[in-house]
């Protein structure tokens, strides 16, 4: 006999029981959770007194103070060399920490007044570099003038005109601008840099023209020949010429060795001028906030002694 559909659940309603199915499964998680920590429990035990578990705690405990004490070890001996290195530095710079740390106490008002006080060795660089300058202009100035008048002809030596022209008005414009430097402390001292910079460019332009009158003397005295007529000379100063060709490569070589002192001089002379500048700024500064300041305590008693001041 089949059953129909709503005996069917008639039935069921009957039997099912939702809260008691609930407690069920809530004891048999509990039991199933309480038998899993029980296990986990029994076998770290088991680990952990098993001899074989505790020998290798040992030997990795071992390992590592190892391990401790090798790091321990490195880290001294990176100090150690640390300390060396810093003793050969101050040696080599020809300072001791204790120098070192004089220096570090040193105030701004100290350094200010050490670095505006100029020794008698900058008063020495200072006639070098005022000498150098004129030579400069001079020899600037010379090689001008020559070049105008070689450049009057109606069919000039051009190579040479465009030679002297340039050669002269770089040497004259440097020496001015460096003078301007030298004088005045405008833009930095920008024209001391600027002459530092030309006096390297000159002193390759000299090696040059030693090198090529060395490997081809005949080219150049061929071209003085051809122009002689446009540039003021004859068969016996060229003679002469080719005469003193020696003392002409050593009068090239000197004015280079010149230019490259220059070239050191004047950089260094530039750090110490702005040294000398910063220094002079900082001390009218100091005395124009220290005269305000007696200023203002001398007049402070007097404006509190007279009230008409006050509105």
């Amino acid at each position: 006999m089949k059953m129909t559909n709503r005996q069917w659940f008639q039935k069921t309603k009957l039997t099912y029981n939702p809260v008691k199915r609930k407690r069920d499964k809530d004891k048999t998680k509990q039991d199933s959770n309480s038998g899993t920590s029980a296990a986990a429990a029994t076998a770290a035990h088991d680990h952990a007194s098993s001899p074989s578990n505790l020998h290798s705690e040992i030997e990795s405990d071992a390992r590592q103070k190892e391990r401790n004490e090798l790091r321990d070890a490195r880290r001294k001996e990176r100090e150690e060399r640390r300390k060396q290195f810093d003793k050969l530095q101050d040696k080599r710079d020809g300072k001791s920490s204790k120098q070192k740390k004089k220096e570090q106490k040193i105030s701004q008002e100290e350094r200010d007044k050490r670095d505006a006080q100029l020794g008698c060795c900058h008063r020495f660089t200072l006639f070098l570099v005022k000498l150098i300058h004129v030579i400069d202009a001079l020899i600037g100035l010379a090689c001008v003038i020559y070049g105008v008048f070689i450049f009057r002809f109606t069919q000039p030596a051009m190579a040479a005109v465009i030679t002297f022209l340039t050669f002269g008005s770089l040497m004259l414009s440097t020496s001015i601008v460096g003078t301007i430097g030298f004088c005045t402390s405008i833009c930095r001292r920008w024209g001391l840099a600027l002459s530092a910079g030309s006096a390297a460019c000159i002193a390759f332009f000299y090696m040059f023209v030693i090198i090529a009158l060395l490997a081809d003397p005949d080219t150049c005295f061929n071209y003085l020949t051809a122009n002689q007529s446009v540039l003021y000379l004859n068969d016996a100063s060229i003679a002469s010429i080719r005469m003193w060709l020696p003392a002409i490569y050593i009068a090239f070589a000197c004015l280079a060795v010149v230019e490259t002192c220059r070239f050191f001089v004047l950089r260094k002379l530039r750090n110490t001028l702005l040294r000398y500048d910063a220094a002079q700024r900082s001390i009218s500064e100091r005395s124009k906030q220290q005269q305000d300041s007696n200023r203002t305590i001398l007049t402070a008693p007097l404006l509190e002694d007279d009230p008409s001041w006050v509105v």
